[in-house]
């Protein structure tokens, strides 16, 4: 059984959330870009179509469905600012799960917890939507997104995905679980 997905608009003490309109591709690609570092630390490659690929036909688990893919585009309350993205999966691998494809916050605006805030808020909607579980993929060797994981509540290890061994060229991800 589908349930529904994140609502279209939604906010916390001070954000807002609403979902990526085509108008907002290029400024949100840009923002995506910015956290490109990222890819020191999961050996992939720097995806210049992301957003654009969000926006048409999602970013997507085996068989997944467009319609349960959310791209959220992150505003300050206030000044209707861009400052973030949310990507995330509706039922998979169960229908009762939640998957976090995606969290950034610009770097500008990081470590004032407004990623917290964002989390905090997803998982109240998750648990009056009736899903009961959310997780995320995370690089190994993101220190920095392995502890806010963990500080928001998604700190049971679901399994390991990668390289077997170590190196500075190998690469590892590890899936996070909260249950709800």
């Amino acid at each position: 059984m589908f349930r529904d997905t994140i609502p279209s608009v939604w906010e916390t003490k001070n954000l807002k959330m609403k979902d990526l309109i085509r108008e907002e591709i290029q400024t949100v690609q840009m923002l995506y870009e910015q956290g490109s570092f990222i890819h020191n630390w999961d050996g992939r490659n720097l995806d210049k179509e992301f957003v654009h690929r969000c926006f048409t036909v999602g970013d997507l688990p085996p068989n997944g469905m467009k319609e349960r893919f959310k791209t959220h585009v992150i505003r300050l309350k206030d000044t209707d600012h861009i400052i973030g993205l949310l990507t995330t999966y509706h039922g998979y691998p169960q229908p009762e799960i939640v998957y976090i494809n995606y969290l950034y916050i610009d770097k500008e605006y990081q470590k004032l917890g407004l990623g917290q805030e964002v989390v905090f808020e997803l998982l109240n909607i998750l648990k009056r939507k009736n899903y009961n579980e959310v997780r995320a993929i995370v690089a190994m060797k993101n220190w920095a997104a392995l502890r806010f994981w963990s500080k928001v509540g998604l700190n049971t290890i679901n399994g390991i995905f990668g390289d077997k061994e170590h190196s500075v060229g190998n690469y590892a991800d590890i899936e996070l679980i909260k249950m709800l």
